[in-house]
């Protein structure tokens, strides 16, 4: 009997390789995404004054409230299934996905706008508005399958870098003195680009977009449901943190909103690794082998939550001082409350996203956005009516603690039922070789997809 051959270090210098330049191409994409609102927000500012900001943010708060509903949770469930698919089956899924977003996008739209008219400010009504209508408008571009499928160059070149061009555009017209509206229109410019270019990359035909009658659409956004509910939850607390913020306090509005931005430009940077896990765990084609990836992933995500809340409340202050052309003082405790926000939601990211997705329990994402979301909602309203911006974050911290509880339990549930049936060993150690066939019915998630 012959010994195996020794296995070479090639195969893994090779992985490594993908992953670090995966890393480096994503890493692109949430600077870009983080770098381009700050070649705005410093012109709106100095231009207009904090009124114009916080018109902005009213606007993005509820568009992006409205784009989760628009986006139908695909973000979630989708990724780490197209992972697997053929170039074909991908276009097809997202020819069906745009579909079934416009379906429920037109009334959602619509009524974001006319939110976003009645509670802006005087003077800024139509722009703020706008930008409502472009944040959920956005959520139709291919992004999520370029998540999934490893190729974040698609993902800079059809959505971030023309959105970036386009809002420093908006910039140098404003310190040229235009209007606020530039600002609006090159947003919803770019989330109109997004979705056409990626169409055009993706090669999807017409038969992909008509392939659905009524009955089989109603059918799809039914699956969606729980991850749909999830992000919805989330979006209680997130995307429509500052419009409560504002509801409880007025006064609370300014320094929430900025506190929120800060947090969403580093959250833009920490979810670089949520992209990469999602199609690094969802290629894997042995279930077994997945959930031991999404494991590791989220022990690297803990870490890396923990470094950034960190720096980020010690960086607050200062940070705020520059972006905000000296408008906007961030106190200490706002920013340490901010910082362990962003820890947990780092680490929800990877347990939520990840690891509940690897184990076949996007419900329980739902549930633990659905408890976040109850916490959220009258913590920041509360805290704002009491305590200002400042309360408005504690209450943001809340939902979170929440959220990575109950994503918790779930996950030490899951654990329990697979040592309970006896497959936990299998699903738990990696395979012995690259090479070697996939050991089929570890464990048996809804990989079924109705398209």
């Amino acid at each position: 009997m012959h010994s195996p051959p020794a296995r070479s270090g090639r195969p893994a210098a090779a992985r490594i390789r993908f992953l670090a330049g995966v890393i480096l191409s994503y890493l692109a994409v949430p600077i870009l995404n983080a770098v381009s609102p700050l070649l705005a927000l410093p012109a709106i500012t100095a231009s207009f004054g904090s009124t114009a900001w916080a018109a902005i943010a009213i606007g993005q708060s509820l568009g992006g409230t409205a784009g989760v509903i628009v986006e139908l949770g695909w973000g979630l469930s989708g990724s780490q299934r197209v992972a697997r698919m053929s170039p074909r089956n991908r276009a097809h899924a997202y020819g069906v996905s745009l579909v079934a977003k416009s379906a429920v996008g037109v009334p959602v739209v619509g009524v974001a706008a006319a939110l976003s008219w009645t509670l802006a400010p005087e003077g800024f009504r139509a722009e703020t508005a706008t930008v409502a209508a472009a944040s959920a408008i956005a959520m139709l571009s291919a992004g999520w399958i370029f998540v999934g499928i490893l190729k974040p160059r698609l993902f800079l070149y059809t959505e971030v870098l023309p959105r970036a061009f386009l809002i420093a555009g908006s910039a140098m017209a404003i310190h040229l003195g235009a209007g606020l509206w530039t600002y609006a229109v090159a947003l919803l410019a770019a989330a109109v680009t997004a979705p056409v270019v990626g169409a055009l990359v993706l090669r999807l035909r017409w038969r992909d977009l008509v392939s659905l009658g009524p009955r089989r659409l109603l059918l799809v956004i039914g699956y969606q449901r729980a991850a749909l509910n999830s992000s919805v939850f989330s979006s209680v607390y997130i995307s429509l943190g500052t419009t409560v913020a504002t509801l409880g306090s007025a006064n609370a509005t300014l320094l929430f909103a900025s506190v929120d931005r800060l947090q969403r430009m580093v959250q833009q940077v920490l979810r670089t690794q949520n992209f990469v896990f999602k199609g690094w765990v969802g290629r894997e084609v042995d279930p077994g082998r997945r959930i031991h990836q999404a494991l590791r992933a989220t022990r690297i995500g803990v870490a890396v939550g923990v470094v950034s809340g960190v720096l980020f409340a010690t960086g607050a202050p200062l940070i705020a001082e520059a972006v905000f052309s000296g408008t906007v003082r961030v106190p200490p405790l706002a920013a340490v409350l901010a910082g362990t926000s962003i820890a947990f939601i780092c680490t929800t990211m990877c347990t939520g996203f990840v690891l509940l997705v690897a184990l076949g329990r996007v419900a329980a994402v739902a549930t633990s956005a659905a408890v976040g979301a109850a916490l959220g909602l009258p913590g920041i309203f509360f805290g704002a009516m009491f305590f200002g911006g400042t309360g408005a974050l504690a209450g943001q911290l809340v939902a979170e603690t929440a959220v990575l509880v109950v994503q918790l339990i779930a996950v030490r549930r899951r654990f329990r039922e697979l040592r309970a049936s006896g497959r936990w060993p299998l699903a738990a150690a990696p395979a012995t070789t690259d090479e070697g066939p996939a050991t089929p019915g570890l464990l048996t998630g809804r990989e079924a997809d109705p398209v």
